[in-house]
């Protein structure tokens, strides 16, 4: 009787097919998660520009943008994040008007990850005598972090 020595190649040819299935289903789940990753990174940006627009509507204020007023609790029109060339993105704030929002964006042609230039998270508040909530809006909803 003679030994096996080794795999045949029915057997490996069944392993790389196996591979290749799982790696068909794999990439795209992994890319759809670091995109939901960075509009969440995003998303926690904007949390100091949304902290001081809260201060700012509880105060009564109805323009806080620290070029137009002089108020102390006055807020940054723009805040820029530059980590490097397929990583920027800013935060606006526009506290004008009936609906103040505060919106994280990717630069025009630039990239946050897999996001493309033109995606954007809004932060939309609503004052109560109870405080400010905020609703979370998105260009792609599918990636939003309120999902």
């Amino acid at each position: 009787m003679k030994k096996q020595q080794g795999f045949t190649l029915i057997e490996l040819m069944i392993v790389v097919a196996i591979i290749g299935i799982l790696s068909a289903f794999a990439v795209p789940a992994y890319q759809d998660y670091t995109k939901r990753t960075h509009a969440s990174e995003m998303l926690s940006a904007a949390s100091a520009m949304k902290t001081a627009v809260s201060v700012c509507l509880l105060n009564g204020e109805t323009s806080c943008i620290s070029s137009t007023s002089s108020a102390p609790t006055s807020v940054p029109a723009t805040q820029i994040f530059d980590k490097g060339s397929d990583n920027k993105f800013e935060v606006t704030t526009a506290l004008s008007g009936a609906n103040p929002t505060v919106q994280a964006s990717v630069s025009t042609g630039a990239t946050k990850g897999g996001l493309a230039a033109g995606f954007s998270v809004a932060l939309t508040p609503s004052v109560s005598a109870a405080g400010v909530t905020w609703e979370i809006s998105c260009t792609t909803p599918e990636l939003c972090p309120s999902r």
